[in-house]
């Protein structure tokens, strides 16, 4: 279950391994570490809180920021940066800017000075879902980075799901996708040809997983934790209606083109 609590467990047994943040990545991927990153796309607040609880465990983790949020929030963003935990970029510009990459390139390069004036450092960055996007000629934010003259153009910062697997033999990508945590398979095509997450159970399960590997990349959403286990449970009642009725829907074509303009509120839940 998504609470608190269950995070500073989940925490006390990482504090026993080697935790890193994303950007040291480059400089130790021969070694065995494990890295704790956060997608945050709404409710800026609740990552502080996941933060509080890492930096009680000198858990330096890498949150990966939407830039929408950036300005209103910088200051709690700010306190969580001082925790030592890494404020770098969650990007969606192909989705923002309908498979366009020259728009895209430019938007990117202006989010990344955004992000600087903040006093935030893009070293790495991660790309961000958009499930109810309707696409067509790109198959998702993937896309971006896979584009080797914009990979060239920007080889200073690390793409944790396109680039990482270039730069060392083989990490575990573990994710709280759905809910419930989760061995991402083929966390770099997933979004081209799917090879089948792997369910890991409860928290000790996921945990005894993580161990049997030497490098890992745990995968979190701020927005879905809560202090309360009713909270959470409602939650996760209520993403499983959502994903169930917006599978339905989008089935119908007419209905997937009104819905993918509304794609940006799929990340509130």
């Amino acid at each position: 279950m998504f609470v608190y609590s269950e995070w500073d467990k989940i925490c006390q047994e990482l504090s026993t391994l080697k935790t890193i943040r994303a950007d040291e990545i480059p400089s130790k991927k021969d070694l065995e570490w494990i890295v704790v990153k956060h997608d945050i796309e709404t409710n800026v607040p609740k990552a502080l809180e996941l933060a509080k609880i890492e930096a009680k465990y000198s858990i330096q983790a890498t949150y990966y920021v939407q830039v929408d949020l950036v300005k209103d929030n910088y200051k709690i963003l700010q306190e969580i940066q001082k925790l030592g935990h890494e404020i770098t970029y969650h990007y969606d510009v192909l989705d923002a800017n309908g498979g366009d990459f020259t728009l895209a390139t430019e938007e990117f390069i202006q989010n990344i000075k955004l992000f600087n004036s903040f006093g935030f450092e893009v070293k790495t960055i991660c790309p961000h879902g958009n499930p109810l996007i309707n696409r067509d000629g790109w198959s998702s934010n993937k896309d971006f980075f896979r584009d080797k003259t914009i990979a060239d153009r920007f080889s200073n910062i690390l793409d944790v799901v396109i680039d990482l697997p270039k730069r060392i033999d083989s990490y575990l990508y573990i994710s709280d996708t759905g809910y419930g945590w989760k061995e991402i398979v083929n966390i770099t095509d997933n979004d081209i040809k799917n090879g089948g997450d792997i369910d890991l159970g409860d928290y000790k399960s996921f945990l005894e997983r993580v161990k049997q590997e030497k490098r890992v990349i745990i995968s979190t959403h701020p927005h879905r934790w809560e202090r309360s286990y009713p909270k959470a449970l409602f939650n996760l009642y209520r993403f499983k209606t959502l994903r169930y009725t917006a599978r339905k829907l989008s089935s119908i074509p007419f209905l997937k083109k009104i819905m993918s303009k509304f794609y940006f509120l799929a990340k509130k839940v």
